[in-house]
């Protein structure tokens, strides 16, 4: 229940979903040019803005197509249930099929929601299965990783929401997106999010 998420102690939770049918031949054709968007996006807009921030990256092609009306409204959806688990007008919002986070890692946010739409997903590695030590000293996945078979990966499609800070859960791109420029990821977070990165590099 994602709802009640934030008032348990649980590192991840999961809303598991059956991708669509049409889904692989559109994401096919759409993960033909890669791209990335962020911006904000409005509790009472979401989907205005989510349309908004894509429009220009996506071909004419792609938008005639009957699922690129479905897809915007799926994500517009999942936009404003984590606006109203985070309690917030509006919240960061990034798309794109550019997965760069390779070594395992903790979120530094209080929550982050991720859905992969596309190619394999977020790669999880449960306390159990990790070395900690190595994994505050900064050492390579390889020594982080204790025992591979409990490794677990996020279906397509499932709704991920992880607990960020101390208390947050190892987590990473699998390799396989790493190197599938056809992948595509939705990462949400909280406003601050965006706004701290806008302040960075106004000051850089």
């Amino acid at each position: 229940d994602l709802n009640n998420f934030r008032k348990t102690k649980g590192q991840i939770g999961i809303l598991k979903r059956k991708e669509p049918l049409e889904a692989n031949s559109f994401f096919q054709e759409l993960s033909k040019t890669p791209f990335s968007v962020s911006g904000f996006i409005n509790q009472n807009n979401t989907y205005e803005n989510i349309n908004n921030l894509i429009r220009d990256k996506i071909s004419k092609e792609i938008k005639c197509n009957p699922f690129y009306d479905n897809w915007l409204n799926d994500m517009a959806n999942v936009c404003k249930f984590f606006c109203e688990m985070q309690a917030e007008e509006s919240i960061s919002f990034w798309l794109g099929s550019d997965r760069g986070c390779k070594r395992f890692h903790i979120d530094m946010v209080p929550y982050r929601l991720l859905v992969t739409y596309a190619g394999q997903g977020t790669e999880i590695l449960p306390n159990k299965a990790a070395n900690w030590n190595a994994f505050l000293q900064g050492q390579p996945n390889e020594d982080i990783v204790v025992n591979k078979s409990y490794i677990e990966y996020i279906n397509k499609w499932d709704i991920s929401i992880f607990r960020g800070g101390n208390e947050g859960i190892l987590h990473r791109t699998p390799d396989s997106a790493l190197q599938d420029s056809s992948s595509i990821l939705m990462r949400l977070d909280g406003k601050s999010f965006l706004e701290e990165i806008k302040k960075v590099n106004v000051v850089a």
